[in-house]
């Protein structure tokens, strides 16, 4: 059983290894990162294993493909565009369909700004990641997790309802929400 403290280092530290491995393209060695998070080697291996990340011949790699079956449940922790988009810096194209309209969803955006919502009305809608702690100073901001797009606020209302811990929220509001999260992340003395 993992604590609290547990997962919301596992959170921490996977940002870390996602900044340093630019979103997986150059996959970095776990003394390195450990090195980098201030952290035990043997630590930084657990909870990365906790996040469900592979660490294969001492390298820390995002290879989701991978993992072994039994671990499906940690693909609730996986980084989304957004992250992606604040990790590497460059421009982020989301393609998607409205899993309740049939819709397509077109969402263009970088770390800063959104460049481009199709339709105009668009939401995504984040898994709130329970039991995770993030302060920003005296502030606590909620970990959340793009789980889909969807057309429109009405279209994400079943997905609400059967996510009650869910947030839907614009897209230029979950940029918003993603920068200060990662604000938080990386007000962790140690990222």
């Amino acid at each position: 059983m993992t604590t609290r403290t547990d997962r919301t280092a596992a959170v921490r530290i996977a940002w870390a290894a996602t900044k340093l491995t630019r979103a997986g393209r150059h996959p970095i060695a776990i003394g390195r990162l450990a090195a980098t998070v201030g952290m035990d080697p043997a630590e930084a291996h657990r909870l990365m294993d906790l996040m469900g990340f592979v660490i294969r011949d001492g390298l820390v790699v995002m290879d989701r493909g991978s993992r072994p079956a039994g671990r499906a449940g940690s693909d609730r922790y996986r980084v989304d565009l957004f992250l992606l988009a604040v990790a590497t810096g460059e421009p982020v194209h989301a393609d998607a369909v409205c899993p309740a309209t049939g819709a397509r969803v077109r969402v263009h955006f970088t770390r800063e700004r959104v460049l481009s919502v199709d339709p105009p009305h668009a939401v995504v809608a984040a898994s709130r990641l329970s039991g995770i702690d993030l302060a920003l100073g005296q502030d606590y901001v909620e970990a959340l997790v793009c789980t889909e797009f969807f057309a429109s606020q009405e279209a994400a209302s079943g997905w609400l309802l059967e996510n009650i811990d869910g947030r839907v929220l614009s897209v230029p509001g979950y940029l918003a929400h993603t920068r200060r999260m990662v604000a938080a992340l990386e007000a962790w003395p140690t990222i």
